[in-house]
């Protein structure tokens, strides 16, 4: 297909029809919080396993001898060496290293990057058929999931040949280079030959890394388009490189240029303390429309229907707002609202709770006592316009993590509930001013913390549904149309952390200002 109408049937795509498409990205988003549960249930071993030891017995007594005071003056000005027991310390925390809490930490970074690995790819696999349905005019979120089961080995295989190939050039680089120091110590003499050499490598390193990512921009396009394995979609990626070189450097460009707007956006957005809304901006729309722009390019020979940007089947924007609110607001009344989903959202604000009451629990003697909190009404400014749009786009997209990540059976929901709980205990545990922290939580997690049981709930709704797919006894598109519910309800919950980071940035300092 011609860069030009791929272009146009990326944009009018995904302009038309965001909800067909948007879903999966939404489920990729999940990939993140799967892929640190294993870790985030390691540390929790871990701390079980020094608190059985009595390892943590030390650090108590030492946390215990210091003058929590001193710790804000340090670096400022000298500091009383007695009101620090530094070398306390340092044996407390070294005797936390044991070889057990070390193998069960690695292990656990190990599995959640095997995890990562295999979820990412079965999420990108499923991301790919969803775009390419849209262009057919299929249906894009059944379609993802039987792609990403049945198109899982392939895409697995990808990432490993793709990172395999980058790891196997850097550890050639590496030993040329550690040889080369090697000879240099040996004989100094050699050095500029040994400088020169270096240099000369170092843009060979670059341009082979280059030239394996180039190979591998059109293979999962390859694999799911023309339905083939890992190797052949290598090997179909690269010869489209070599049939249609104008085509890959065009979508280079454009990616580029998108990829460089994107950048300033964010550049922009960090210095307006929004930086969050780039991730939206990603989310929702330039990971969607890059990948709809490379499957319609490798598309070729009339297999992808297009159309002009919003054409006469396209209706009005008022009219499609007005339908996706209508459909946020039923999906939300189906998912959450209903009798199930208000158990579910019951059992996850008692999952919530739970993980609070352990955070609050864990800190015990560890708390320093961090004194009275400040003036609460300047937290956050005068008129906090940033933080509430930062709060907002934080905890919505925190949301779309804990739901999709649902998927994998409902563990990394209830993880994810319980850690941020913990953090919530934490905050409360450090600090001997409850009732100013009360009156700094309390007033928008009325709102907030429904709302993320809510996104829970919807989480193992989701968790429930893929295990009925995995045991057969539900088939794609049920699954595709839970994941659809799931995607609505987001939408109104939206509308739900808006407000509650209304109140917690405009609202909670002034109301905790009442306790002072």
């Amino acid at each position: 297909m011609k860069v030009t109408d791929a272009l146009d049937g990326a944009l009018s795509t995904l302009v038309e029809r965001p909800a067909a498409i948007l879903p999966a990205y939404f489920v990729g988003y999940g990939a993140g919080t799967v892929a640190r549960t294993i870790p985030l249930l390691g540390l929790c071993l871990a701390y079980l396993l020094l608190l059985v030891q009595g390892r943590l017995a030390p650090l108590e007594d030492a946390l215990a001898a210091t003058d929590p005071e001193a710790l804000g003056e340090a670096g400022s000005q000298p500091v009383d060496p007695e009101a620090i027991p530094t070398e306390r310390l340092e044996e407390a925390f070294a005797g936390l290293l044991t070889p057990g809490v070390l193998v069960v930490v690695g292990v656990s970074v190990l599995l959640g990057l095997a995890i990562w690995l295999l979820v990412g790819a079965a999420f990108h696999a499923g991301q790919i058929h969803t775009v390419y349905a849209a262009l057919g005019e299929r249906s894009p979120v059944e379609a993802g999931v039987s792609g990403a089961i049945g198109d899982l080995k392939p895409f697995v295989g990808l990432a490993l040949f793709e990172y395999g190939l980058y790891a196997l050039v850097t550890v050639v680089y590496g030993l040329v280079v550690f040889v080369a120091s090697a000879l240099y110590a040996a004989d100094p003499g050699l050095g500029l030959v040994i400088a020169v050499g270096a240099a000369l490598l170092a843009p060979v390193w670059l341009l082979s890394v280059l030239a394996i990512a180039a190979v591998f921009v059109f293979a999962p396009q390859a694999v799911v388009v023309d339905r083939v394995g890992t190797v052949d979609g290598v090997r179909r990626g690269a010869g489209f490189l070599r049939r249609r070189p104008g085509a890959f450097v065009a979508y280079l460009l454009v990616a580029l240029g998108l990829t460089a707007a994107v950048g300033g956006a964010t550049a922009l957005f960090a210095v307006l303390g929004v930086s969050q809304v780039a991730s939206i901006l990603t989310l929702v729309f330039v990971t969607p429309f890059l990948h709809l722009l490379k499957t319609g390019i490798y598309a070729e020979g009339g297999r992808v229907e297009t159309r002009p940007l919003l054409s006469a089947e396209g209706r009005g924007l008022r009219a499609r707002l007005g339908q996706g609110w209508a459909a946020s607001a039923g999906a939300f009344r189906s998912a959450v609202l209903s009798t199930t989903g208000l158990a579910l959202t019951g059992v996850c604000l008692l999952v919530f709770g739970l993980g609070t009451l352990g955070g609050y629990l864990a800190v015990g003697e560890f708390a320093l006592g961090m004194g009275e909190v400040g003036d609460p009404t300047a937290v956050f400014g005068p008129f906090p316009v940033d933080t509430f749009v930062m709060i907002a786009a934080n905890n919505w997209l925190v949301a779309v993590g804990q739901t999709f990540a649902g998927l994998a059976f409902g563990l990394p929901t209830v993880v994810n509930l319980l850690f941020n709980g913990a953090i919530v205990g934490l905050v409360a545990g450090l600090s001997t001013d409850l009732p100013v922290v009360a009156a700094l939580v309390v007033p928008h997690a009325l709102l907030e913390v429904p709302a993320l049981a809510a996104s829970g709930a919807l989480g193992l709704r989701l968790g429930y549904a893929s295990w009925r797919r995995a045991r057969g006894t539900v088939d794609d598109a049920a699954l595709a149309s839970e994941i659809r519910l799931a995607f609505w309800a987001l939408v109104g919950l939206a509308s739900v952390f808006v407000v509650a980071s209304f109140v917690e940035a405009f609202l909670t300092p002034r109301i905790a200002g009442w306790f002072l």
